[in-house]
């Protein structure tokens, strides 16, 4: 058994005693821990899901750089469900499927599984 005489006082706080005053602090939205690990899922969500309605669907359409500016429907092929034959795969951009290259991922729904997985932990992030 230890016994400790006198008592121990920390004059300033350290860098986690800062960051956790912070993260814990009540505000409108609470982010705390898991919100801080998981903020930057939301931002790949909604910056995979901006990529595919704007790039990748124009290379289907139109060749141009923006479907957005050429009006037409945005929710076409790039963030849409791969097809049947994928069946569960992760569709990891380094795996058997795309092999590394970005554009056949984007071509064979990489996108979409990207926008769900990181969606689905962002929204765990907020919650």
């Amino acid at each position: 058994m230890t016994i400790a005489l006198g008592k121990f006082t920390k004059d300033e706080n350290d860098l986690f005693d800062i960051m956790d005053d912070w993260l814990r602090r009540d505000r409108f939205v609470f982010v705390g821990w898991s919100g801080l690990l998981l903020f930057p899922c939301a931002y790949f969500a909604l910056g995979g899901w901006f990529t595919g309605t704007t790039f990748v669907t124009s290379w289907y359409t139109h060749g141009l750089a923006s479907s957005y500016l050429e009006g037409c429907n945005f929710l076409t092929a790039a963030v849409s469900t791969p097809a049947n034959s994928l069946a569960h795969s992760l569709l990891l951009l380094w795996g058997p499927e795309a092999q590394g290259d970005f554009t056949r991922w984007c071509q064979l729904g990489g996108l979409w599984t990207f926008v769900a997985l990181h969606g689905a932990f962002g929204l765990i992030g907020f919650m």
